[in-house]
């Protein structure tokens, strides 16, 4: 017996939870997306928005605008935020914060192996997630149901909740 109640059984821990994120949609003059491959986490080599985690008492704005020069180099001009998300994958919870906006520079690439480009979307071929979430912003057509089969097939499950 290990003497803290478990009988000898692993202690399961719950997430202390979500990871909150905010995340830029974004289109240049000839309408490709911004898009950066993921180098680590439960979306590794996925093609996505760029953004990331919140600092201690940052705000999701003040987030979104140091992660995108952290990520790209670029500046972001202006944006508002139009959705948010509470997305669970084996082993992650995140809460991300979608905002559209506009970019000002050039984009070069901020972290290494994590390649930065402007990309004209497939929807056939794009990561559910992302898909998701340029249905939400008005830049994709494609069938919620078919977007929502293709993230559940990868255990990924995400609800909108703002």
């Amino acid at each position: 017996m290990l003497g803290d109640g478990s009988g000898g059984r692993a202690e399961r821990r719950e997430p202390k939870g979500p990871r909150r994120s905010a995340i830029l949609v974004t289109r240049d003059d000839r309408g490709r997306v911004l898009l950066v491959r993921q180098r680590g986490g439960p979306f590794k080599d996925a093609w996505l928005l760029p953004g990331g985690g919140l600092e201690d008492g940052e705000s999701f704005e003040a987030a979104l605008r140091r992660e995108i020069a952290e990520e790209t180099g670029l500046v972001v001009a202006s944006c508002r935020e139009i959705a948010a998300y509470d997305v669970r994958a084996p082993g992650f919870r995140g809460e991300p914060h979608l905002f559209s906006g506009e970019v000002h520079g050039l984009a070069r690439q901020g972290h290494p192996n994590e390649p930065v480009e402007w990309v004209a979307v497939d929807p056939a071929r794009a990561h559910p997630v992302l898909m998701r979430e340029l249905l939400d912003a008005g830049m994709v057509t494609a069938a919620a149901e078919e977007v929502e089969a293709r993230a559940a097939a990868l255990g990924i499950r995400m609800d909108r909740i703002g």
